[in-house]
């Protein structure tokens, strides 16, 4: 309790003589959207590619505000503060009055508040209202970035030097070169991690990993070609979703998944997507996309009578000891399909399928919880998907089909119950048997497949206060890993924003979100293992002032598990963060925190802001303390120097990770360093 109050002290004594806070900015930040996302999405590494993929979406949209009179409603999903039901009500407002004169337009949108649009201002314009924000139509963007990561000191795995050991220097190094015009997008990447060899050992040809696409947009039937690496989309989910969508977040009503079929694969991610060629064909009010990709994903494997078998994939990417570079190109997978779809005045309806072919077969490991995995090197799916408005009501779902006459369903429905409320339903059951290589459907499992469930959101928007909740009680009928037998679950959470201060010059939010999960686990009994509840309640208490050009933020987070009485762990942490916009040129940010998470079960996570286009979600765990420096100078218009210094120092450790990670030491630094030209 002392280190608490401790902590408290030194927190505000350090941030109160700074209440001089950032200029106002129109509606959510980019680290107040990122905030939002599920620790559970984020996995367990800090950082998520996919993430950064789109996010990194969302800040080229604040470079180039997109066009209100030629945005698509799947470039204002990107947006995860417009709900479905706001999308179809600007669509169709459009649609009936013409083109918009100015942004106040939004106003007069039936569903639209004035929240919602201070929050989307920054990523759109009308065309010829804006000139300092020239828009794709008008200037074509080009971009280079150069990233290096250390971290101090070396670990366990770079002191070896024998045995299983880190291959390759503790540097990281990712270069990319990206264009984007308004009929054409292109990129090369090279990535290599740390830990991986650049040019020696077993990766000769230098970078551990390659990356380039290029996509051509047309106006006439042709729509999109793509070439290189891309993802594909389709329906709801339940046969192929390869982009980032959110699930379970505070943005509550993100039930419906809304994105292009096709889009390129910009981020550095690994795993989970198509190499080959795609494209997209519209005639009249038909649609149809087609691909065909030929990758070799990462997975591990065995060998049974002299024939490999995958066992399991890999989707770390990880290349750095000499058994983690057995995992690459193992197998080919051959895949193929696409979409026709017709869209309709209020809605459409789609045909979607995809078929992949192994060179090596899968086959799981002898478990219970297997019994219904996906063997074999064949697999296809199809399914049918449809979304329908009518008035203020939005439906949409699909039904999906596998080999083997396993079945998907997603059935979803919201209506705008007022100017500032709405409403959202969604139903799914997926079958112990159903699979699907690159399914993402909407649930809590990870895998759209053993789950059936009911979610329930609503979303209240006021000029000065937002609340966001959601119910989800969901099913697993069959044993799934650390958790033998059916299990019944819940996940509940609710959000409440609230402003006390908004003026044009000064801007006070607060922020409290309250959230249960109920799941289970294995104990091990005398008669053998048991699924036992366990209990996750997770309190997040905050506030951010914005005032000239200056910006002060303070958290809160408190996190109690409990399985049995004899389990029961409990985690708190805090920080607080000011930073300042010093000009045209300097700009900065630091942040100290706090934490005390004696248990693992209790680990708390949070996003920390660092070099643009990189977003880290580390947990905290122990007992320490955190803190970071960013800075942002921009030596000319075409050239931007960024750097994030981080360090973490624990106070009942004196040893930092487990393995090949070890580091000896109560300490451990992090050096980031980029350089960005634009043109």
């Amino acid at each position: 309790m002392h280190a608490l109050l401790s902590a408290v002290v030194l927190s505000m004594a350090i941030l109160c003589p700074v209440a001089r806070a950032w200029a106002q900015q129109s509606g959510d930040d980019l680290p107040t959207i990122l905030e939002s996302l599920d620790d559970e999405q984020l996995g367990a590494d800090e950082t998520n590619e996919h993430v950064e993929e789109w996010a990194s979406e969302l800040q080229f949209y604040l470079q180039h505000p997109l066009d209100l009179n030629e945005v698509t409603a799947e470039q204002l999903s990107v947006f995860p503060f417009l709900n479905p039901l706001q999308v179809q009500a600007f669509l169709s407002y459009r649609k009936l009055l013409g083109p918009l004169s100015s942004v106040y337009e939004l106003q007069a949108i039936p569903g639209w508040d004035v929240t919602t649009i201070h929050k989307l201002l920054p990523f759109v314009r009308v065309a010829g209202q804006s000139p300092q924000s020239l828009g794709l139509s008008q200037k074509p963007a080009f971009q280079g970035l150069t990233r290096y990561q250390r971290v101090f000191p070396r670990s366990w795995g770079y002191i070896k030097s024998t045995g299983s050991r880190y291959m390759g220097a503790p540097d990281a190094w990712l270069i990319k070169v990206q264009g984007r015009g308004e009929r054409y997008r292109a990129g090369l990447m090279a990535e290599k991690d740390a830990g991986e060899p650049l040019f020696r050992s077993f990766n000769t040809r230098g970078f551990d990993h390659y990356g380039a696409y290029l996509e051509i947009k047309g106006r006439g039937i042709g729509q999109q070609v793509l070439l290189g690496d891309y993802e594909v989309n389709l329906g709801q989910g339940l046969i192929s979703w390869q982009s980032f969508s959110l699930s379970h977040s505070a943005y509550s009503l993100q039930m419906e998944k809304s994105a292009s079929a096709l889009r390129p694969h910009s981020g550095t991610a690994e795993y989970g997507y198509y190499r080959g060629i795609a494209f997209h064909l519209r005639e009249g009010r038909w649609q149809q996309v087609a691909f065909v990709s030929l990758t070799s994903p990462g997975a591990y494997w065995d060998s049974t009578d002299g024939h490999r078998i995958i066992t399991s994939w890999d989707q770390t990417g990880y290349h750095r000891t000499l058994t983690e570079s057995t995992h690459r190109r193992v197998a080919q997978l051959f895949a193929t399909g696409g979409r026709i779809g017709y869209d309709f005045p209020s809605g459409h309806l789609a045909l979607n399928g995809v078929y992949h072919r192994l060179t090596v077969p899968v086959l799981r490991s002898q478990q219970t919880y297997n019994q219904y995995a996906f063997a074999g090197d064949v697999l296809y799916n199809v399914s049918v998907d449809y979304a329908w408005s009518l008035a203020n009501q939005h439906w949409f779902g699909e039904l999906a089909w596998c080999k083997g006459n396993s079945l998907a369903l997603l059935q979803g429905w919201m209506m705008q119950l007022s100017q500032t409320v709405s409403m959202g339903l969604l139903y799914r059951h997926y079958a112990r048997s159903y699979h699907a290589f690159y399914a993402n459907g909407f649930g809590v499992s990870g895998e759209t497949a053993n789950e059936t469930g009911g979610y329930l959101a609503t979303e209240i928007r006021r000029p000065r206060l937002q609340l966001n909740a959601y119910a989800d009680v969901f099913h697993f009928p069959w044993w799934r890993y650390q958790i033998s037998g059916p299990v019944t679950g819940m996940d509940d959470l609710i959000r409440v924003a609230y402003q006390p201060v908004k003026a044009s010059d000064r801007t006070l939010t607060t922020r409290l979100q309250l959230r249960y999960r109920l799941k289970a686990r294995d104990l091990k009994t005398p008669s053998g293992k048991v699924p036992v509840p366990t209990h996750l309640w997770q309190s997040q208490l905050g506030w951010q002032w914005e005032q000239g050009s200056w910006q002060l933020a303070w958290r809160g987070f408190y996190h109690v598990f409990r399985q049995t009485d004899s389990l029961h762990q409990r985690g708190m942490a805090m920080y607080g963060e000011f930073g300042q916009h010093a000009g045209r040129r300097l700009s900065w940010n630091t942040r100290l925190a706090w934490f005390h998470v004696p248990g693992y079960e209790a680990r708390i996570y949070v996003y920390e802001q660092s070099v643009l286009y990189l977003y880290s979600y580390p947990f905290y765990y122990h007992t320490g303390w955190r803190a970071y420096l960013n800075l942002r100078y921009k030596p000319g218009r075409h050239l931007t120097l960024e750097l994030h210094g981080a360090t973490t120092w624990y106070t009942d450790q004196q040893q930092i990770g487990s393995g090949l990670d070890r580091i000896d030491g109560s300490k451990k630094y992090q050096l980031v360093f980029q350089i960005l030209s634009n043109w």
